[in-house]
């Protein structure tokens, strides 16, 4: 669950991502910067990253010329890298959201470009009005081969807080959205990310049930050490893990999850939930002899 070492790459469109980042995928895939959300939990604000944010109006990065330069140099640094590329895939993206109007053009581009590559793309969004682009990006994905739809992953971040994220679409139209990319043969996530409260994280991943393959389940960052209580969240990861997997969905708690769970389960019973779960790589994590016998 590491940064993975085997891996630098350090080009214009895509790079080797660190810290928290690698969580959701090795490699990143940013042409823009800024993002129109106004999320008031945004990491994006604080401290030195928010130099990265580029305020509320998605630009294209000065590296790009324009549009069709970042396209060629895409393809470039895909081929480049194609094979640590293709075994970890890319993932947009860190500095915007891909799917708003002003980026969906070169998403749909990136899409196209790692699919005849071979190579599994994550996109992570809080825009659902992209399902009414019916002659652009919706008639785009539609063209794409079904053998190759499930290598091609839509995540949707849901909170279940409308009300701190002031101007993205709704929770609701989010996993509206979701439904209709299942229902195409595409893969589809939900970051439930940050947590906000466990009451509204729980109803949200009961409600994107039915449409979505995997969870991920992260807490909110930058907030007091005696913002999440113990035992609530402790009870509240164990009812999300077992509803997930009664369902036949799969989850990954990241670490900071992780972390506060240690405090609430004893070793032993630690272990034997996380066997519930699996890694950022979708593998089950398997206990080990020594940990079957604790």
């Amino acid at each position: 669950m590491n940064e993975n070492k085997d891996i630098t790459i350090r080009g214009k469109a895509i790079y080797t991502t660190k810290g928290a980042a690698n969580e959701y995928g090795r490699i990143g895939c940013n042409f823009y910067k800024g993002c129109p959300h106004e999320c008031q939990y945004c990491y994006l604000k604080r401290g030195a990253p928010s130099k990265q944010l580029g305020g509320t109006e998605a630009r294209l990065k000065k590296c790009f010329k324009d549009e069709a330069d970042a396209a060629r140099i895409l393809r470039n640094e895909l081929d480049k890298h194609l094979v640590q590329c293709q075994r970890y895939g890319i993932f947009l993206s860190f500095s915007t959201d891909p799917m708003i109007d002003e980026t969906r053009g070169l998403t749909s581009i990136a899409i196209s470009e790692a699919t005849v590559r071979d190579i599994p793309v994550w996109v992570l969004t809080k825009c659902s009005t992209f399902i009414y682009d019916e002659c652009n990006f919706m008639a785009w994905m539609d063209a794409i081969n079904p053998i190759y739809r499930d290598r091609i992953h839509f995540g949707f971040t849901l909170t279940g807080r409308d009300d701190m994220e002031p101007k993205a679409n709704t929770n609701a139209d989010r996993i509206m959205a979701m439904r209709r990319m299942h229902l195409m043969g595409f893969s589809t996530f939900a970051s439930i990310e940050p947590v906000i409260d466990w009451q509204s994280a729980e109803r949200v991943v009961r409600e994107a049930m039915p449409w979505c393959d995997h969870f991920k389940l992260g807490l909110r960052s930058g907030v007091g050490k005696d913002y999440y209580n113990v035992e609530e969240s402790g009870a509240a990861i164990r009812r999300i893990v077992t509803v997930v997997e009664s369902f036949g969905r799969t989850i990954y708690l990241k670490e900071s999850t992780r972390k506060l769970l240690q405090h609430y389960l004893q070793s032993g019973a630690y272990e034997e939930l996380l066997s519930h779960t699996v890694d950022m790589d979708g593998n089950r994590i398997v206990l080990t002899k020594e940990q079957q016998e604790l």
